[in-house]
């Protein structure tokens, strides 16, 4: 499948992570990125090492055949950007698929779904939940999983899981990946539903549901953190994976640079020492999970400062830590295994 992604001014605000980790992760071709900020240039010169993928203006200068658009964009509370409208509708007067993550369901809208009929369009909310919701039970109990849990939201969470997933399965190992959120979803998964979505009394459940299905296939299975247990706004989420995931290890995502959590300056970042307690304490009567790893996210620190974060949190906490998108997640899978 070929993929454009519409991500106007938003490539690297937090609100674009959908549109990161899809540039990062998908195993599609991309023929191009929406962003008027940055239109002219080329991705790898925003992200350099990565792949090549030139960024437009609008959806009119794309000339090269494409199946879908997927929105890049992940906004609070999940609203369509009403700017984005117009190119949403030509892409499918085209007759070409549009992906979506948000909370408005696109399918839903009448002007949007009045098009796709007329042209033979998709459109997919990834958001709607699945059918035939189940309350957790405990029968997931004794899985093999790792939680990729976060001390805030936009930490890189799905990165890490994705990174572990994928080094799992350079190494021959039968690994198994479960997405909580879009864009886990999105870039490919063996289970997945995002569960910000689905109503609070059956969020374990469907969790519990999920890595189950993938244990019966897999020998271990990394599931995607949402948000983080203390979050004012998302910590019901977090739980819900927490419990649901039945995780046997923890592995704690963590930006050092950060201070309070994103967008609440009024609720400061507590020290990783007791992120660390709060998980096990919380997964101790569902799961006994432990938390095995730090994975950093480094973006805002140089690698100098970084490296001096790891030395510093291995020193004194005496857990295995890197930052996964400088130096892979090969030494947080060692200590997993």
């Amino acid at each position: 499948m070929k993929i454009v992604i519409l991500a106007h001014e938003s490539l690297l605000s937090p609100g674009g992570k959908t549109a990161r980790g899809v540039y990062f992760y998908s195993p599609h071709e991309i023929v191009g990125i929406i962003d008027r900020q940055f239109a002219g240039k080329d991705a790898s010169e925003i992200f350099p090492g990565k792949r090549r993928v030139p960024i437009f203006a609008s959806i009119w200068e794309i000339k090269k055949d494409f199946d879908a658009l997927i929105i890049g964009t992940a906004p609070i509370g999940g609203k369509l950007p009403q700017e984005w409208r117009e190119e949403i509708k030509e892409t499918l007067y085209r007759g070409k698929m549009v992906i979506s993550g948000l909370h408005d369901f696109l399918s839903e809208d009448e002007e949007f779904s009045k098009i796709a009929e007329k042209t033979g369009a998709k459109i997919w909310d990834v958001r709607k939940p699945p059918e035939n919701l189940k309350v957790a039970d405990g029968s997931g109990k004794g899985v093999n999983s790792v939680l990729v849990a976060g001390t805030d939201v936009v930490v890189g969470k799905m990165i890490t899981a994705v990174e572990l997933y994928r080094e799992a399965l350079r190494r021959g190992i039968s690994a198994g990946f479960v997405a909580t959120g879009q864009t886990g979803i999105m870039v490919g998964c063996d289970a997945g539903a995002v569960i910000d979505r689905i109503p609070g009394d059956f969020m374990a459940g469907v969790l519990e549901d999920m890595v189950k299905k993938v244990s019966e296939k897999k020998d271990i299975i990394f599931v995607e953190g949402q948000g983080d247990i203390l979050h004012p706004a998302y910590s019901g989420v977090s739980l819900a994976i927490l419990h649901g995931s039945y995780p046997r290890k923890i592995v704690l995502v963590h930006d050092p640079a950060r201070k309070w959590h994103l967008d609440y300056p009024n609720f400061p970042l507590p020290s990783l020492e007791r992120y660390i307690e709060l998980y096990e304490k919380l997964a101790e009567p569902v799961s006994g999970g432990k938390v095995a790893a730090i994975s950093l996210n480094g973006e805002n620190l140089n690698k100098k400062e970084i490296d001096k974060v790891i030395e510093k949190i291995e020193s004194e906490l005496g857990l295995p830590t890197t930052d996964v998108l400088r130096y892979g997640a090969g030494k947080i899978l060692d200590a997993l295994l």
